[in-house]
């Protein structure tokens, strides 16, 4: 009797127990592949589903304000409230599989019993699981266009977000770049933090699955940004323009100065030979060259000084020289309008036959184009053109006068040439 209690063999209650054990193991595993196997299909349904809710409503609001909604992909109204139910009852099953694992732990189960009511428990937790995957399954099947097209949309705005934020990171170096070189542009600083407050808003509004938001905050971050970089990298350019600009003025400064200086003869000329009539608009033209002279003169000194300063504020230098250049050229026109009035009195006084030619061709001129006109369109311009041939005889006796009014005739014969150019001008465009 003693040998039978002295084999190597397990006694029969050793052998159930860890039967009992093998199986709960097995249980254990088979919950856990399944659990695994649900979570790989929820985990991108909660975006897609709210990300399908989203474009559903921005759909009826297009529909609405009688736009046109992406009907083809929008969320059915029973996508949300399926949903719900699903996801609540995933929830609880879930629940329920880790509250089996709590209740079981893998080494406490010793004995057959535990290990037994392990078994049952986990693999009705396993046979639960599976029952909500094969519904996980039914759902994206049923509404497969919709999530799809949210998950395409998702994916988009991501890829906007993220060359945004590229975007901005490279316009950060270009005007850094600049900053080191000694040159600014304070507008480009703020619309750099405009990029990354809307490049913020982007990241924001994709993690709150908000796609459309997201892409379109995306899209201006990335426009502003790759403004900041275009204008950073032209700012070293720019800056080398502003100073040949400025050595350019400079010598003109000189040449204005002498210009200047021939107005007072031109002057003097006009109102010992003409009467004020014939020139009174250029009556000021030295005293308004003068001032605009003196304006060359500041802003050439300002222009100097932005420019030896530690940091070059480009836009700022580059406006000086454009308004030394805008006075210096407001100088030129007052010499050009004295001067070219006293040539003008010169030579209708030795001869107007010239500017009377020079009416008296506009004048055949503006027939011919009329005359190629539809009559329906010369018509309407036809009353215009002949008011204005009326007035050349009284001109052409004026001017042969034995003392004309030579500046009454130049006056006169300006605004037959003007009045027949701009009915010329209006005809075309018609």
């Amino acid at each position: 009797m003693a040998g039978l209690g002295s084999g190597a063999a397990p006694r029969w209650w050793r052998r159930d127990a860890d039967a009992a054990r093998r199986r709960a193991a097995a249980a254990r595993e088979a919950a856990a592949a399944a659990m695994l196997e649900l979570d790989a299909a929820l985990s991108d349904l909660p975006d897609a589903v709210a990300v399908a809710e989203e474009r559903a409503e921005e759909a009826a609001a297009a529909g609405a304000r009688g736009g046109r909604g992406s009907h083809s992909a929008s969320a059915p109204d029973s996508l949300t409230r399926d949903w719900r139910d699903l996801s609540a009852h995933a929830d609880a099953v879930i629940g329920h599989y880790l509250q089996a694992l709590s209740n079981h732990d893998a080494d406490a189960a010793t004995e057959s019993g535990p290990a037994r009511q392990a078994t049952a428990e986990l693999g009705r937790a396993a046979d639960a699981l599976r029952e909500v995957l094969a519904q996980v399954v039914r759902f994206r099947e049923q509404y497969g266009a919709a999530l799809t097209a949210a998950s395409s949309a998702r994916a988009g705005a991501a890829r906007t977000v993220s060359a945004a934020r590229d975007a901005v990171a490279t316009a950060g170096a270009a005007l850094a770049e600049a900053t080191v070189a000694g040159l600014a542009d304070p507008a480009l600083d703020a619309a750099l933090a405009e990029a990354r407050t809307a490049a913020a808003t982007a990241e924001a509004e994709l993690a709150a699955r908000h796609p459309g938001a997201a892409g379109a905050a995306a899209e201006r971050a990335r426009r502003t940004a790759a403004s900041v970089t275009e204008r950073a990298r032209a700012l070293p350019g720019r800056a080398a323009d502003v100073r040949r600009g400025e050595a350019s003025v400079r010598t003109r400064r000189e040449a204005l100065g002498t210009r200047h200086e021939r107005l007072a003869p031109v002057m003097s000329e006009l109102r010992r030979r003409y009467p004020l009539s014939a020139w009174a608009d250029v009556e000021r033209a030295p005293q308004r060259a003068a001032e605009a002279l003196a304006e060359v003169d500041a802003a050439l000194t300002g222009l100097h000084a932005a420019l030896t300063a530690p940091v070059l504020d480009v836009p700022a230098a580059a406006a000086l020289l454009a308004r030394v250049r805008a006075a210096a050229g407001r100088v030129d026109d007052e010499v050009r309008a004295a001067t070219g009035r006293l040539e003008q009195l010169d030579a209708v006084a030795a001869d107007p036959r010239a500017l009377l030619g020079d009416v008296q061709r506009a004048l055949v001129d503006a027939r011919r184009f009329l005359a190629g006109l539809p009559e329906e369109r010369a018509r309407r311009f036809r009353r215009t053109f002949e008011e204005l041939a009326r007035r050349l005889p009284p001109l052409e006796e004026a001017a042969r006068a034995e003392r004309p009014d030579v500046g009454a005739v130049l006056r006169e014969a300006t605004s037959i040439e003007r009045g027949l150019a701009g009915l010329v001008r209006t005809a075309r465009a018609d």
